[in-house]
Parts: C-alpha cells; structure tokens; sequence
C-alpha cells in the first residue's frame, strides 16, 4: 500500500509540474517581448484559443500541441512506466494532476487557461475512441455553430456518456475492444465535468447570446472575457 501511495504522489508532482507548462504564455513573451502578458489581452487565458486570436494560428497551432502534450506525456507514463502506476490509478492521478497544472500554473501564479487540449490528451491515453468521438463532436460542433466553448463543453459530455458505456460494455461483455478501467472512466467523468466548470462564464454568455465566435477578434480594451 505505501508503495501505491508514493508511486500515486510522485505521479502527481510530475503531471502537476508537466501540466504547469505555459506555453501560451511563454509564446506571448517570445512574440510581443517580455512585459507582454496575454493574460491581460483577449480572454484573458493562456489556451490555444487565446493564443489565436491574439497572436496568430501559427503560434496557436504550436500551443495545441504542447498542450495535448501535457495531458497525454503524464498519463501515458503512467499507463507504461511501473514508477507511475500506482496499482492501476496512476492515469487518474496524471490526468487530472496534469490538468490542474494547466488550470492552476505554479510558474505564473496559478492563472491559466481552462484545459480542454490538456484534459484531451490524458483523454487520449485513457480511451482512444473516446478521444476520436469527442474530436468528432467537438469540431462538428464548432463548425456548425463557431462557438469554441460550446464545442468543448459538447466534447466533454461526449466523453463522459462514452466513458459510461465503454465500462459498462467492458464489464458485461468481457474481451471488449474498448473497454475502460474503473480509474479511466473515473478520469472520463470528472475532468469533463471539471472543464464544464471552468467554462461557467461561457456558458452564461452562449445563454445570454453575447459569447464570441470563432475568429472573432476581442477589443484589447475593455473586453470581455471569452473563451
């Protein structure tokens, strides 16, 4: 037991640290010089969405990819790396640890972005048809109605129905092919709901019909907060 517990809290201070990665932030500085902060512009987040509406889509691009990264580095380390394991619970452990990393950065005081492309990439170690599906409704989603809020909220519950029915399949029909773990369907009902949460302002200006759309550039001053 003390072994599963110093293996889940070492995974934790990993994926914590990995997840505290500002790349959007840092992509702002190495841009605009080092007094620019872009958590004083658009959104006021450091996410790829921000990213692009303040600096660019190439830079943007780069900062998706660094922060999939951050989700799917620790939890695949936990899923190969006996180290990390933790007696099975160490993908919870990462998954999450990661994507309050990314939340909540120790490196730039504990403002960040909101972990849609963090949470994805633990997600994508977890269950890699879950991740397809939600990919699938999330751009569906954004495309239709060009709200990225919206779609990533449309993602997120994505994965939680599938993480349910993934389980429920995996435990009645023994040798399914995408069967999920209790810790995996764990992480897949609360990293979603998680980043439904932080997306409460968002959700009250889609209700509200004053939320911005893709693309959409935001007034640097006096701007509202978006995504």
């Amino acid at each position: 037991m003390s072994n599963i517990i110093g293996s889940l809290v070492l995974t934790t201070i990993v994926a914590y640290l990995w997840g505290s990665i500002p790349a959007g932030y840092w992509m702002g500085k190495l841009l605009r010089g080092k007094d620019y902060d872009i958590r004083e512009h658009g959104s006021r987040k450091i996410g790829a969405t921000n990213v692009q509406r303040t600096l660019g889509t190439g830079p943007a691009l780069i900062v998706l990819v660094i922060d999939l990264s951050k989700g799917f580095g620790p939890a695949l380390l936990a899923t190969l790396i006996p180290l990390f394991n933790g007696g099975g619970w160490g993908i919870l452990v990462a998954g999450l640890a990661a994507l309050l990393g990314h939340c909540y950065p120790v490196f730039i005081g504990f403002k960040g972005g909101r972990g849609v492309l963090t949470g994805g990439g633990a997600l994508l170690v977890c269950s890699p048809l879950t991740f397809l599906i939600s990919a699938i409704t999330t751009i569906g989603t954004i495309s239709i109605w060009k709200y990225v809020s919206l779609g990533s909220i449309v993602g997120g519950l994505t994965s939680m129905v599938c993480g349910i029915i993934f389980y429920i399949l995996g435990v009645t029909h023994p040798g399914f092919f995408a069967a999920v773990s209790l810790p995996q369907l764990l992480y897949m009902l609360i990293a979603p709901s998680l980043i439904i949460i932080f997306h409460r302002d968002n959700i009250g200006r889609l209700l509200a019909g004053t939320e911005r759309k893709l693309g959409q550039k935001v007034p640097e001053a006096g701007a509202n907060p978006t995504t």
